[in-house]
């Protein structure tokens, strides 16, 4: 739910970075996102490398879930690394 003026209410989740920085949780978001950039790099789960010139590279965005329990207390935040799969394409 969405409040006047592009106001995020408690309960939205930020859609984008934007959104993220001036939510209240804030600073929750941006714990858990370091977390897992850090879970990510400590098992070398991926590598950051140059791309090739030419080539053009698969983009990726945060997904931001909240986990709530029955009475909608958040319980923990989730965020997830995924690929803009919009910019693939499929050859043949």
């Amino acid at each position: 739910m969405k409040a006047k003026n592009n106001e995020l209410l408690i309960f939205d989740e930020p859609t984008n970075y934007m959104e993220l920085t001036s939510n209240i949780d804030s600073k929750k978001w941006l714990k858990y996102i370091k977390f897992k950039m850090d879970f990510m790099y400590t098992n070398k789960v991926w590598t950051l490398v140059d791309p090739p010139e030419g080539i053009n590279y698969i983009g990726y965005k945060w997904v931001l879930k909240r986990k709530t329990d029955m009475d909608s207390n958040i319980q923990t935040y989730k965020p997830r690394l995924v690929t803009k799969c919009y910019r693939q394409r499929q050859l043949g």
